[in-house]
């Protein structure tokens, strides 16, 4: 089973997706808000999913935000969707970093949600090591 990397806003969100052995992340696509709710449900039975993980904005100080409130809500929604937990993660720094990668201009939204992705298998592995 696979995880899917989401980071979301409020224009584009992003997605990236886990290979079985939840080893590596890679991009998956970049949807509308619009066209999200459309396909997650459907997306999530194709990929085989079953853990999502969220990006949490939260500011440089570590501080919940007004879009910390949002994605909350989001995440309470896609619950509901999609019968599968969802984790959230910072995000922090995730859409500098995608801004630096090759490609990073035009697919920010799906390598943010790419990085965000690895982050958290790696923190999860190395945690069940």
């Amino acid at each position: 089973m696979k995880i899917l990397g989401i980071d979301y806003g409020e224009k584009r969100i992003g997605l990236a997706i886990s290979d079985e052995s939840r080893t590596f992340a890679r991009e998956l696509e970049i949807l509308s808000p619009k066209e999200f709710w459309q396909r997650i449900s459907s997306l999530a039975k194709e990929e085989e999913v079953e853990r999502m993980v969220l990006g949490w904005p939260i500011n440089m100080a570590g501080k919940e935000t007004k879009k910390t409130r949002e994605v909350e809500k989001f995440r309470i929604e896609l619950e509901k969707a999609c019968a599968v937990p969802v984790d959230v993660m910072d995000e922090r720094l995730t859409s500098v970093m995608a801004h630096n990668l090759p490609g990073g201009k035009k697919n920010v939204d799906s390598l943010a949600a790419q990085i965000l992705l690895q982050n958290y298998l790696d923190k999860h592995k190395h945690q069940n090591s």
